[in-house]
Order: C-alpha cells, then sequence, then structure tokens
C-alpha cells in the first residue's frame, strides 16, 4: 500500500514538472508575444528595447554601466543611445559636479508610456496572486531565481563557445562544444541553484544595551 502511495505521488510529481515545461514554453512565448507587439509600438528592436529596461530600471546610467548590464560593446551601445535618443526616448545629461561624464536618463515621454502600459500590472498584480499562499509564494520566488541563474549560465556560455555565422553544420559543431561547457559546469551551478531555492538566513545581530 506504501509503496504504491509512494509511486503515485512520484507520477504525480512527473505530471506537475512535464506540464510546468509546457507551461513554461507557453509562458514565455507569451511574453516574446508581449515585447514584440511593444517594440513594433515604440519602434525599436530587441536590444533597443533591452537597454530601455535597463535605463529605465537604473533611472539614470552611464554608457559603459549599460554596455556591462547589456552585454554589449561600447560602440554598439552608443549606437543604440543615439537611436533612442533620436526617437525622443532617452536624454543624454552632463554630471553637474564632473562635466566630464554623461548619464543616460529616460525622458518625461517614455516615463508616461511606461506608467500608462505597465501601471496595469498594479491593477491586475493582486488577483494574480491572490490565490497562493506564503509558501506557495517563497517556491514561486526560488523558481524565478534559478531560472534567472540557467538563463544567465547558458547566454554566457552561448558567448564563450559560439559565433555567429557559418554554415548549419558549423553551428552544429558549435552547439556540440556549448553543450560539452555547460555540461561540465552542471555540478557547480547545481549547488548554486540549491542555494537559491534555501537562500542563507539573515544573522541576527546582538543588541547593545
Amino acid at each position: 500500500m506504501d509503496q504504491d502511495t509512494s509511486s503515485s505521488r512520484e507520477k504525480s510529481r512527473d505530471e506537475l514538472l512535464a506540464q510546468i515545461g509546457d507551461l513554461s514554453r507557453v509562458n514565455q512565448e507569451a511574453v516574446d508575444l508581449f515585447d514584440e507587439r511593444l517594440g513594433a509600438f515604440l519602434g525599436t528592436n530587441r536590444t533597443d528595447g533591452r537597454c530601455l529596461g535597463i535605463i529605465e530600471k537604473y533611472k539614470s546610467v552611464s554608457a559603459g554601466q549599460l554596455a556591462n548590464e547589456s552585454g554589449l560593446t561600447t560602440g554598439a551601445v552608443t549606437a543604440v543611445i543615439d537611436r533612442l535618443e533620436a526617437a525622443g526616448y532617452v536624454r543624454r545629461v552632463r554630471d553637474p559636479l564632473d562635466r566630464r561624464k554623461i548619464w543616460i536618463e529616460c525622458t518625461e515621454d517614455l516615463r508616461a508610456i511606461v506608467t500608462e502600459i505597465f501601471g496595469f500590472y498594479d491593477v491586475i498584480g493582486p488577483a494574480m496572486m491572490k490565490s497562493f499562499d506564503a509558501t506557495q509564494l517563497a517556491g514561486i520566488l526560488a523558481f524565478l531565481r534559478i531560472g534567472t541563474r540557467v538563463n544567465e549560465e547558458m547566454a554566457a556560455a552561448l558567448t564563450e563557445n559560439t559565433k555567429p555565422g557559418g554554415t548549419p553544420a558549423d553551428r552544429v559543431v558549435q552547439a556540440r562544444q556549448f553543450r560539452r561547457a555547460i555540461d561540465a559546469g552542471a555540478g557547480r551551478l547545481a549547488e548554486e541553484l540549491d542555494q537559491l531555492v534555501r537562500p542563507a538566513t539573515p544573522r541576527k545581530t546582538a543588541r547593545t544595551k
């Protein structure tokens, strides 16, 4: 009886994992569709949109910081900033204390667009989360943390082990090289993900009298 129960639970878990995999792909397709439609509305390409998101997140960034955050070269970032400035979405602002420094900021028009479009999440967010208890929310947070880290690791491995161009056969060879590299680090990554699922509890500091 216990063995049957254990087998049933394992089957249920496998089914749930399969559903998570399927729905993750569907969710990513929906995200990609939204990003595509937003980019079409703004008249920006995917790279420009990603950089806009970084600038909006930090409110004010240097070209160097934007290059680091986006993974682009300084030359590519300069071209992005030029396009976004010409479109009226960002502006270059000289640092009042150090006139040699230039900061990139969003324009008021871009902030207004962001407020109108993404402000919907302020309305729908509570409805999205109301059915989840604290334990389930912690699970969602863990899933998002590990998903983010895996994608960061895979993006870095693609950058290091592949390059644009070539024939499909060339890409197969590079894909295999990528797989060998990512497999070699799988143990380390698994340990890191385990820590992300159960983040360390902050230590309590002793109170001074």
